[in-house]
């Protein structure tokens, strides 16, 4: 069992849904779960590609999704015990700017709490929200 899993004393039953899974973060968190007891669901773009197919043989739940889209989110987190939400605009292939990004963390923050979820993790821009809020 692993020092996550320990932890939080979690049975195999719950799922977590990273977004961005195909991405270097996303992947990375994936990996570091992996062993962890939780039952993994990854959010993408692209199911069809060669990283996601990577993370379905590893025994991830490929889901696709775009967190443009909330219908796809709210979808891919029905039935899901926590989210790990990584938003990366550049892992998009497009640049844009810091005000898409956090709409896009209170987006995952906002369907995580209509989905009833219990834990929120790993919110990546909590250091960019602070940064936007003082700029």
């Amino acid at each position: 069992m692993s020092p996550i899993s320990k932890t939080l004393n979690t049975p195999n039953d719950r799922a977590i849904l990273i977004t961005g899974v195909t991405g270097h973060q996303g992947g990375a968190v994936a990996r570091a779960l992996k062993s962890s007891g939780f039952r993994l669901r990854g959010l993408t773009r692209k199911p069809e590609s060669e990283p996601a197919a990577a993370l379905a043989r590893d025994g991830v739940e490929v889901v696709k999704g775009d967190l443009d889209d909330e219908t796809t989110l709210r979808r891919a987190l029905a039935g899901a015990w926590g989210v790990f939400g990584v938003q990366n605009t550049w892992e998009a292939g497009v640049e844009r700017d810091t005000a898409v990004m956090l709409e896009w963390f209170e987006r995952v923050g906002y369907s995580a709490d209509i989905a009833g979820l219990e834990r929120e993790f790993g919110r990546a821009l909590t250091k960019l929200a602070d940064w936007a809020r003082r700029s």
